[in-house]
């Protein structure tokens, strides 16, 4: 809530706002919380509508080398997201761990999930993904309330 707070009613052109040339603006912040969100539950724990999931993915990135099936809404500097579809992202992914969060017991909690990357086979417990989407969200959000701050913009009301 005191994210979508502080982004709500942003202009386009104050979602570009950016700490310094070459680091993520607002809107990418934003759109990499709500994509990890997404990213985690749906490809990693097998929840959510797979529309919430597909809503972040792109057809094109501007970061060499990046496969295009690991690139998400940050990635593709040439299609800057907007007021309207950065809250979107936020409240859908957010929606969608509030639904599970509803659903599942404290033994759910504790069920073991894994992932296959390059360098192997990782394990997660729900309870591990939900701890990390927290800690992530708040490191974004603080550097979101940072770059809005040093704007001359109110940031997240903690």
């Amino acid at each position: 809530r005191l994210l979508l707070a502080a982004i709500r009613d942003l202009s386009a052109e104050q979602l570009r706002l950016r700490p310094a040339h070459g680091l993520w603006a607002v809107w990418q912040l934003a759109g990499h919380m709500a994509g990890s969100r997404a990213y985690w539950f749906h490809d990693v724990l097998g929840e959510g509508d797979p529309a919430v999931r597909d809503l972040f993915r792109v057809t094109s990135t501007t970061v060499s080398g990046l496969a295009i099936e690991d690139a998400g809404w940050e990635d593709d500097e040439d299609h800057p997201r907007g007021p309207a579809e950065v809250v979107e992202g936020l409240e859908r992914s957010w929606a969608m761990i509030d639904g599970c969060l509803r659903r599942w017991t404290p033994d759910d909690l504790a069920a073991e999930f894994s992932r296959r990357r390059r360098s192997g086979t990782q394990s997660f417990t729900r309870q591990w993904v939900v701890w990390h989407l927290i800690e992530h969200d708040l490191h974004h959000g603080g550097e979101i309330s940072l770059i809005l701050g040093s704007h001359g913009l109110t940031g997240l009301d903690l």
